[in-house]
């Protein structure tokens, strides 16, 4: 019993401190120059010294420093975010929310595409009354957020995959067509980076 317990602990400080390490990772602004480049079209069309130019408007260090990742909005259901930044739209004038979740492994028992609605959802009600959010029924102020979840380790149906999920309107009955921006105000995203194979370095297939 005392060694299954010892195992346990083991494996819960390993994933801290791979956690710690993935974290500390994204935080430099050279990597989350090309992850944005890559992955946003707020940024895509910008080089990389560009981005990195608008992430040192608010940060003069070569790090990003997160902002609060604890949300208390909702009373007994806190969550913690991993890494939260508040950046300059590039488009406009606006502010928009990036939250960044690695994750060491595929957790399997659901998907992570529910869990990071979740965490899109609540970085969106946690912007009401919150001095850097809009006030009482403001909500024409409602600032972007976007939810990145990075899988180091997953399915091989997986490998090399980002998918993107955001809000689009469609006319059903009548022709009423509002800007991008209107309703553009939530994305989440998928990261299965390719796996190396051990295989490939052998000059086999991975998949015999």
């Amino acid at each position: 019993m005392e060694d299954k317990k010892e195992l346990k602990e083991i494996m819960q400080e390993s994933k801290r401190l791979y956690d710690e390490q993935c974290k500390k990772i994204l935080s430099y602004k050279q990597i989350l120059a090309y992850l944005f480049q890559s992955c946003l079209e707020e940024y895509k069309d910008l080089s990389l010294e560009e981005i990195q130019d608008l992430l040192d408007e608010g940060q003069s260090l070569d790090k990003m420093i997160s902002k609060n990742v604890e949300d208390q909005s909702i009373r007994g259901s806190m969550i913690r975010y991993d890494l939260l930044y508040k950046l300059k739209n590039p488009q406009n004038s606006n502010s928009m929310w990036i939250d960044i979740e690695p994750q060491g492994m595929d957790p399997g028992t659901y998907d992570l595409f529910h869990r990071g609605f979740y965490y899109a959802t609540r970085m969106v009600a946690r912007q009401r009354n919150d001095p850097e959010g809009f006030k009482e029924d403001d909500f024409d102020n409602i600032q972007k957020i976007i939810t990145f979840w990075i899988c180091l380790r997953h399915a091989r149906y997986k490998d090399n995959t980002i998918n993107r999920y955001r809000i689009e309107e469609r006319n059903i009955v009548v022709h009423l067509k509002h800007a991008k921006e209107f309703y553009d105000l939530m994305e989440i995203i998928l990261l299965y980076p390719r796996k190396r194979q051990r295989s490939q370095e052998h000059g086999r297939d991975p998949e015999q």
